[in-house]
């Protein structure tokens, strides 16, 4: 379970952070994931495939085998293995995006190239 749950959730880490996406906001995304699975392993995967929730899902691109997907791997392991520094984030966009919904939602911080929220 833990093995699934740690793959799943490096593919997020990997495809949402872009590939430039500093440490900090890599381990922010991560924290996001295991939010909305309520930090249980067995509910990541369902997080990070639900309809809509991240848009690389809607047509996965490959991962390629180098050093931002080692770094999505260990981020994903280390952010099950530590505290949420988010405040409990279960929301980011992008820096050059404004959604409609960020009016419903407290900002708690951005890390790397994202802004992240929790619900009011």
């Amino acid at each position: 379970m833990l093995e699934a749950a740690l793959f799943c959730l490096a593919l997020n880490v990997y495809h949402e952070g872009l590939k430039d996406e500093p440490i900090k906001g890599l381990f922010a995304i991560a924290q996001v994931t295991l939010n909305r699975a309520e930090r249980k392993p067995e509910k990541v995967c369902a997080v990070v495939q639900k309809y809509k929730q991240f848009s690389w899902t809607l047509k996965p691109p490959p991962v390629e085998d180098g050093r931002p997907w080692r770094t999505a791997q260990e981020v994903a392991w280390l952010a099950f293995h530590t505290a949420d520094f988010t405040g409990g984030a279960t929301e980011f966009h992008a820096l050059y995006v404004s959604p409609y919904w960020k009016s419903d939602m407290e900002p708690l911080g951005q890390w790397g190239n994202h802004v992240f929220y929790r619900r009011k």
